[in-house]
Order: C-alpha cells, then sequence, then structure tokens
C-alpha cells in the first residue's frame, strides 16, 4: 500500500520516540531509514524498527542500542583520521554524526580515514552515507561489519556479518554507488520474509545443519547466509571483518566481542586533479556503459547505484513509498 512520506517520518518519530530516543538520534535514524525506503531498500527501511524496538538496552552486544547513557566519545583524531566510541549509540546516529566532522576534514586536508567501534544496532542503509559524501563531492571507500549472519564457505556456522562494501563516486549527476553485501541476501530480506509469511529465493541461505533452505524462521533462529561467489564472497567478508572490527578494536567474529563497527576513507578528487575533469571522465565512463551492446533478454545496461537513484527520485516526485500492509500494521501497533 501506498504512505505519504510525510507520514512514514512522523511514523518513526512517534515510534522512536516512545522508545525514548532524544530529538537528534530520532531525526537522524529517521532520515536514514526513509532514505533506503526511497532508494527501494526495503530490507534496511521501515523494517528496521521492528530490530530498533527488540534491541533497545539489550545485554547482547552484538545487538544493543543504548538509549540515554554516555555519549559518543572522540578517541583520537589527526587532521586526516577520526576514531570515535559510539559508546553502543545506534549506528545510524554514529555515522552521519562521523560524517559531520569528517566531511570538513576531507574538503580540507585531501583525505581523512575514519574508524567507529561499538556502535549499536545497526550501521543501516550505507548508500545514503555514500551519497552525502557524493553530495559534497568527496569519494566514500566504506566497510561496516558484525558478528554472526554469513556462513564462511565450507563451514555450516554463521560467524560474520553480512559485510557490506560500499563506494561512491561523485558525477555532475545521480552519483555511482556501489554498495553490496558479501552475501546472497540480507538479514533485513529475511526478517521481512518471516514478517510477511513469504519463503526465501532458493540457496541463499542455509538451516543449523547448513542444509539449503527457503524458510525465514530457521535462518533467523538458528541458521545463516551463503556468501556471494563461494570463497570469494567469503574471503571479502573476512577481510571487510578485519578491516572494520580488527582494526577498530570492536567485534570480529565470535573471537572477540563488541557492537557494530565502521572504517571508512573519504578521497577529495582534487589531491589529484580538478573536480570537473574528475567528474567528466567519470561521466566519460558512465556513457560507454550505457551504449554497450545488450545480452540477449537486457533492455538496459546499469552503472551502480542507477536503480537506485531512480527509485529515489520517483518516490520524491510522488511524495510516497511503498510498505506492506502487514508491515504497517505491526508498526502501528
Amino acid at each position: 500500500m501506498k504512505l505519504k512520506i510525510v507520514n512514514a517520518r512522523k511514523l518513526c518519530f512517534k515510534i522512536l520516540g516512545d522508545l525514548g530516543f532524544p530529538e537528534e538520534e530520532k531525526t537522524l535514524i529517521t532520515r536514514n531509514l526513509i532514505e533506503a525506503e526511497l532508494a527501494g531498500r526495503r530490507s534496511h527501511g521501515l523494517s528496521r524498527l521492528v530490530s530498533i524496538r527488540k534491541f533497545v538496552n539489550s545485554e547482547n552486544l552484538g545487538r544493543r542500542i543504548a538509549v540515554g547513557g554516555e555519549a559518543i566519545q572522540i578517541l583520537k583524531q589527526t587532521p586526516n583520521s577520526l576514531f570515535l566510541d559510539a559508546k553502543y549509540k545506534a549506528g545510524f546516529y554514529a555515522i552521519y554524526k562521523s560524517l559531520e566532522q569528517a566531511i570538513p576534514m576531507a574538503k580540507k586536508g585531501g583525505i581523512v580515514s575514519v574508524g567507529i567501534k561499538n556502535a549499536g544496532y545497526a550501521t543501516g542503509f550505507i548508500g545514503a552515507y555514500a551519497r552525502e559524501a557524493t553530495s559534497n563531492d568527496l569519494i566514500f571507500i566504506g566497510f561496516h561489519s558484525i558478528y554472526g549472519d554469513l556462513v564462511p564457505y565450507g563451514s555450516t556456522k554463521a560467524i560474520f556479518g553480512t559485510n557490506p562494501l560500499t563506494v561512491g563516486i561523485p558525477t555532475f549527476t545521480e552519483p555511482v554507488i556501489l554498495d553490496m553485501a558479501s552475501s546472497l541476501t540480507t538479514m533485513g530480506d529475511v526478517v521481512i520474509a518471516k514478517n510477511e509469511g513469504k519463503q526465501l529465493k532458493d540457496k541463499v541461505a542455509v538451516d543449523g545443519d547448513g542444509n539449503i533452505t527457503n524458510d525465514p524462521l530457521k535462518v533467523l533462529t538458528e541458521g545463516g547466509l551463503l556468501p556471494i561467489a563461494g570463497h570469494k564472497g567469503s574471503g571479502l567478508a573476512f577481510v571487510i571483518q578485519l578491516l572494520a572490527g580488527a582494526l577498530t578494536g570492536s567485534s570480529v567474529g565470535y573471537a572477540i566481542p563488541g557492537g557494530w563497527s565502521s572504517f571508512y576513507i573519504l578521497i577529495n578528487p582534487v589531491l589529484f586533479r580538478s573536480i570537473n575533469d574528475y567528474k567528466t571522465d567519470v561521466e566519460k565512463a558512465i556513457a560507454e556503459l550505457k551504449k554497450a551492446p545488450r545480452a540477449k533478454g537486457f533492455e538496459e545496461v546499469l552503472f551502480p547505484g542507477e536503480r537506485a537513484s531512480r527509485k529515489r527520485n520517483e518516490h520524491m516526485k510522488l511524495g510516497e513509498i511503498e510498505v506492506s500492509e502487514s508491515l504497517l500494521q505491526l508498526l502501528k501497533s
């Protein structure tokens, strides 16, 4: 069913407010959830409110969200780096707050690396953070991790998170944004399937014994998600765990406890050439890709993030998003 964007924001504010989140945190969490819905990433949109409610002040550090308590702490800062302890504040909030500091640093110094440890569930729709960077003519390269969703290649136990890799490239029009999980599907998609009484796609997840399953409940209670491209996706998830987790002193699989973690780099293209020249070449690369001969069954060749940008523009123009009636009733209850 259709839901006005303004009403979706009000619903987010109402739920987050009832859970005790202060104004700024409500605003930034809502911002990310709505951005996910606009981009058609329902797995990272309003459905996340159910999990947020579940994990408020949880004893499980990997899923905990601190409401109230200590403020985000700067552990270390240099002209080109920023290291934060999120104190289990919601990851959505922690990353947006880090960007407020990191973007001016990158504009001035050319490059900045940001590490965030002990973020609370969850890091959210990371494509939105990449878009924020590209809107400031910066390149975004991000790694984000947690434990317990993805089953390493050759194993039967979920150890890693879905550990996404995200890259944002500025252009004259819509940014190029590669935002990909290391798994064939996301845990958010599994939650949506369970809430809507649907089965999962074939061969994307396993049960507790390592057998392929389409049952989202088995995946949520005892199973896990399979990596993209077999051993390659598994290797990618492991490396991201070491970059986002080990580098920030955060959780690494189940071996080292802790919250969600992020490590991202902002690069100002003017370190190497003018922003106009850089964008011009990016646009030429996009044009060549769009003109490439199409394979059978394909009407168009898309660049990373193009479909999401189109959905975002369409939703913004209509002023509404598509929300399942079952989810809406669940949220309203």
